[in-house]
């Protein structure tokens, strides 16, 4: 569910943050979720989660395009998961697109970082993305330093 979605509009750029009971989303995807739970290593490999999560995000939202995992791997204590998304995007008019642009497609890239450093059954996930274009500059860096900052809190003395 989402917890924080702000954006820049104009640019359509956006960071959001998002949680999921760990072991529902798992066993929604046919995954045996009676092990531990505690580790991103315990229940797959880096790019097959991102896949997951990245499936379960995008769910609701019909006639999404292609998009591909470029980057999946865990912190040392498989706590935590860091991947990279890039998603092309349907464009109605190419031909306007290159004329504006000179660009004939279209890509979104996205940063995100999985944790289970909550401790409470749940893995938090901030998402952070801007088209392609807008990525590979100054924008791009802050949106990774976005990432990059999100520390969850442990739950599980609260």
């Amino acid at each position: 569910s989402s917890i924080f979605t702000a954006g820049e509009m104009s640019k359509a750029e956006l960071v959001a943050v998002e949680r999921y009971p760990t072991k529902v989303l798992l066993e929604e995807n046919g995954i045996d979720a009676s092990g531990d739970l505690s580790s991103f290593q315990s229940f797959g490999k880096p790019d097959a989660i991102a896949n997951l999560i990245n499936l379960h995000r995008e769910k609701d939202k019909p006639g999404q395009s292609k998009t591909e995992i470029t980057s999946a791997s865990y912190s040392p204590d498989s706590k935590m998961l860091f991947f990279s998304l890039k998603s092309e995007i349907d464009v109605q008019k190419p031909e306007l697109l290159m004329e504006s642009y000179g660009l004939s497609r279209l890509f979104r890239i996205t940063t995100a970082k999985a944790s289970l450093n909550s401790n409470d059954g749940n893995m938090l996930v901030v998402f952070a993305s801007a088209l392609e274009k807008d990525f590979e500059g100054p924008d791009g860096v802050a949106l990774q330093q976005s990432v990059d900052s999100f520390i969850p809190i442990d739950q599980s003395a609260a």
